[in-house]
């Protein structure tokens, strides 16, 4: 008979251990639906706007962003030097143009327009 209950709650425990290791695996990595924000909302009462905070932000999931070792590495600066484009926008291998020098600081490290002739 003890061997039986032990054999039940092993069981029983794994089950539990799985459910709970896929639940955490999906709250750290996924935004919430539509829908499931909208059934959390109904569940969380009437409780309306006494702290000024919104509720439903408090049932966001976090989304984790890493850095590659590759981006950490000395002397590795993100575009192509000499291209045109600031290494401080976004995506700077996906522009197809120079960087404008009039609607952004200039610099000798950003290699501005203004200081392209000063060694000729």
């Amino acid at each position: 008979m003890a061997s039986l209950f032990l054999k039940l709650l092993l069981l029983i425990t794994t089950m539990l251990l799985g459910t709970v290791n896929s639940q955490l695996d999906r709250t750290t990595y996924q935004l919430m639906t539509e829908d499931e924000l909208e059934w959390l909302w109904m569940m969380s009462g009437t409780e309306e706007g006494s702290n000024g905070i919104d509720r439903r932000s408090l049932y966001r999931k976090h989304i984790r962003y890493y850095i590659s070792y590759g981006a950490l590495s000395a002397n590795r600066i993100p575009c192509p030097p000499r291209s045109g484009r600031s290494y401080y926008t976004p995506d700077c291998f996906k522009a197809r143009k120079a960087v404008n020098p009039y609607t952004r600081g200039c610099s000798r490290i950003t290699r501005c327009r203004r200081f392209t002739n000063l060694h000729a």
